[in-house]
Parts: C-alpha cells; sequence; structure tokens
C-alpha cells in the first residue's frame, strides 16, 4: 500500500485539509500506517498533480490561507482499482527481537527492563484502542459497511496489544530464568 492510497481512503467521507488529514491520521490510519505531517502535504501534492484530488483554496484574514482537498472522480477509480490487488501480509522489523537472539545472562536485566517497558508502552495502547471502541464503535452489528472497516481495523490493535502484552510476560518470566 502507498501512503496515496490511505489519503485517497480519508478523503472517501469528505474533504479535508492537509493539517485535517494529519490530525485524521494520528487518530485513525496512523496507528498502523504512521507518517509524518510532513510527507501527507507531500504526498497530497502528488496526487493533485496526477488528478486524483483537487485542492480548494480557502482564503483566511487572520491565517494562513488552506486548501481543501476533495477525491476527483480520476482519484475514485485509482482507489477502486487498488481495492480490488490482493494483499501481502505485513512484513516488520523488530529491534528487541534481535536482541533477544543475543541473550546471555550479562544482559538478562537489561532485556528483562526492556520487556517491561514494552509491556506498558503496550498497555497504554490497548487503553487507547478500547477507549476509541468503546466511544464509537460499542454496537458493531448498527455500523454502516464504512465504519465496520474502521471497527474491523481497531479490533485487530486490540487483539494484537493483547497478544503482545501476554508475549511480553511470557518473554519478561523466560528470560528472568534465564
Amino acid at each position: 500500500m502507498a501512503l496515496s492510497h490511505a489519503i485517497l481512503v480519508s478523503l472517501l467521507d469528505r474533504s479535508h485539509s492537509g493539517y485535517d488529514l494529519a490530525k485524521r491520521f494520528d487518530q485513525t490510519v496512523g496507528f498502523f500506517w504512521p507518517v509524518s505531517h510532513q510527507q501527507i502535504y507531500q504526498e497530497l501534492h502528488k496526487l493533485a498533480r496526477a488528478g486524483w484530488v483537487r485542492g480548494e483554496t480557502i482564503e483566511q484574514a487572520d491565517r494562513p490561507n488552506r486548501i481543501v482537498y476533495e477525491l476527483t472522480s480520476e482519484g475514485r477509480q485509482a482507489l477502486d482499482a487498488w481495492l480490488t490487488e490482493p494483499t501481502s501480509p505485513p512484513s516488520f522489523k523488530e529491534e528487541l527481537l534481535v536482541k533477544l537472539f543475543a541473550l546471555e545472562g550479562a544482559n538478562r536485566d537489561t532485556l528483562v527492563m526492556e520487556l517491561g517497558r514494552r509491556r506498558a508502552l503496550h498497555i497504554e495502547r490497548l487503553a487507547r484502542y478500547e477507549s476509541i471502541m468503546a466511544e464509537h464503535y460499542p454496537d458493531p452489528t448498527v455500523l454502516n459497511a464504512r465504519k465496520r472497516g474502521r471497527y474491523l481495523g481497531l479490533r485487530m490493535g486490540i487483539l494484537t496489544e493483547r497478544t503482545t502484552i501476554a508475549w511480553c510476560d511470557e518473554a519478561i518470566a523466560c528470560v528472568g530464568a534465564a
């Protein structure tokens, strides 16, 4: 998936400025597709040059002008074509796993501390996801199709965090016993 597709998906519901898209990414797509705000702005310019989005400048007296972007019919066609493409399972780089490959007595305490720190981070993220779930998706059976898709993404995040916390618990016990 390219960032362009994530932006096109984000513009399905309504038009957004680059700033609004960046904020929306931080609270949605950014959980599993992290990007900087600068990357979003750069990609919006590329999408506009390709004709997939159209920007309208909104003049503001006391602030810099805003450009609000909307999906064009060409952008919708590109998005529809991308939606038909098969996906591959994600691959990821995990530095902690590489460090665990070097486990020995001298670094055991350091790794246990790092595992505990990671566990705490995953507990925080799980709490955030569960809060969003309770607020926005308490009953998935009443959601429209697009919101069900968002629900499923959030559900995967919750299950991933729970599994990772359980793995951290197991790893702490295992490394501590080494």
